[in-house]
């Protein structure tokens, strides 16, 4: 069993939770033997004097987290503040106010191919670590916990900006780690144990010298164990940016190898591989969540955290991400990760409602991978309905298509009635929103193949949008809808 067995939800790619649907997830997680809850903060949180990043995005205030806090407390559940202050930065630095503060003003090439980005990463300057270091201050005073995430993942245009001329002199690695050390020694000084993301240190072990020993590596890592190697689906650039071993694909051994070397303790973090689906990718999760717990465990690891990303629009609503979250906390638990079966049962009873209902959810997560083509971080049928940077690769398998349709219809129907439980109400509309999208998606797949399957028109995708507004607004806030729906393809 895991000391600490934590569940991240990212709240900042455009969906924040209203405080009813946090406390039901707290209950959630209780039911399950977690005891840590993080919420992912970019822009979300009502930064004092930073009004012009956050007003238009429904952020918690301090209050919130407050009273969040407190319902965490009733369950059993500590609240621990996750937030970036390094990369991950593109709402701060889409406003004129901040843009200065940018490593690239005015955008870099994009690491996932060919055109430009947006400025997403601060320059590494002592100015911009104070900046980090108030708004950490600020996330502690709301959420009073010894520990602090503080992010630091994926700066990609580091060294092509403001930094390019240090970046050459003294190496990229470098002068990631001195600016990571601005935002970290402050921090500690204050009295908080820190934790940050740790992508960035899976190729030069040198590098873990440099950061305070008391600061503790996050290993992130969201796909199975394959034999597959991911040189196939990303662009070379985007590797070297990620830092990602030669071997990544060999799953949680490999992003943790110079940890483990350097007999350095670490938390594992695998994720939900609900982001980029609709409706999940749930054999997958469940062989990253499987690895992250078997090396954890073997390494002596302190912490377990489940991650439940919400890239391109946070389209996934939260009971697609239930498997996962029952898969995970057998995992982090020490309890062998039950089997398809009992991962519904346990979803019916945590939602209380009709038995089946659980494993049409978990099932409708195994459809994305039982079409012939592979994906790496998001699911083909999402890839097909929304504009991103990731494609599919592999042969189409046409009756596997034909058979999701029809499972897919089966949902739809069976979310069209009332399916019990206090929350039900809200489940039902917003799976069957969800599984409305991934249907328009795969068909818009299957024609683009050639299989003879209609195409969506514009009504049926202006339609599926409608309704996905609809559903969004039963369990969150409104900041951030009109931005998620810009990213559908209609």
């Amino acid at each position: 069993m895991f000391e600490r067995r934590a569940y991240m939800l990212d709240v900042s790619r455009d969906r924040v939770p209203t405080l009813e649907t946090l406390e039901w997830l707290v209950g959630v997680l209780a039911i399950l033997g977690f005891n840590e809850l993080q919420l992912y903060v970019e822009h979300t949180f009502a930064y004092s004097g930073h009004e012009v990043a956050w007003r238009e995005s429904s952020a918690f205030t301090a209050e919130d987290m407050q009273r969040l806090n407190h319902i965490c407390h009733m369950k059993g559940i500590e609240l621990v503040g996750n937030m970036n202050c390094f990369g991950h930065m593109e709402r701060w630095l889409a406003h004129e106010r901040y843009r200065e503060m940018a490593e690239c003003p005015n955008g870099a090439p994009s690491p996932f191919g060919e055109g430009t980005i947006r400025p997403t990463c601060l320059a590494p300057t002592a100015e911009n670590a104070r900046f980090g270091v108030s708004l950490a201050r600020e996330m502690a005073k709301a959420i009073p916990h010894p520990r602090i995430h503080i992010g630091g993942d994926e700066p990609f245009e580091l060294g092509d900006g403001v930094s390019a001329d240090v970046v050459a002199e003294r190496g990229r690695q470098s002068v990631y780690v001195e600016h990571l050390n601005r935002i970290i020694e402050p921090l500690m000084a204050d009295g908080h144990d820190v934790m940050f993301w740790a992508d960035q240190f899976r190729r030069d072990r040198s590098l873990l010298d440099k950061i305070p020993a008391a600061a503790m590596p996050v290993v992130w890592n969201y796909e199975a164990p394959s034999h597959q190697s991911w040189g196939s689906f990303l662009p070379a650039g985007l590797l070297d940016r990620l830092g990602l071993p030669d071997d990544a694909h060999l799953g949680f051994e490999s992003h943790a190898r110079l940890f483990i070397e350097a007999e350095r303790v670490f938390w594992v973090a695998p994720g939900t591989g609900s982001w980029n689906t609709l409706i999940g990718r749930n054999r997958n999760a469940a062989g990253n969540i499987i690895d992250a717990a078997a090396v954890g465990q073997a390494h002596q690891s302190p912490g377990f955290l489940l991650t439940d990303w919400g890239d391109n629009g946070h389209f996934q609503p939260l009971p697609v991400s239930l498997p996962s979250i029952v898969r995970a906390g057998a995992a982090a638990t020490g309890r062998p990760v039950p089997s398809h079966p009992e991962v519904g049962e346990r979803i019916d009873e945590i939602i209380g409602c009709q038995m089946g209902i659980g494993a049409l959810i978990d099932r409708l997560g195994d459809i994305g991978e039982s079409l012939g083509l592979i994906s790496i971080n998001g699911s083909p049928i999402f890839y097909a309905l929304c504009a991103t940077a990731f494609g599919s690769y592999g042969e189409f398998d046409e009756e596997a298509v034909r058979g999701s349709l029809g499972v897919l219809a089966e949902a739809d129907e069976r979310f069209s009635e009332p399916i019990g439980g206090s929350r039900g109400a809200i489940v039902a509309a917003e799976m069957r929103s969800a599984c409305r999208l991934a249907e328009l998606g795969l068909r818009r797949l299957a024609a683009e193949h050639g299989l003879g399957v209609p195409a969506p028109d514009a009504d049926e995708l202006a339609d599926a949008a409608q309704a996905q507004r609809a559903a969004w607004l039963l369990s969150s806030r409104p900041g951030g809808l009109d931005d998620s729906i810009s990213k559908l393809i209609l």
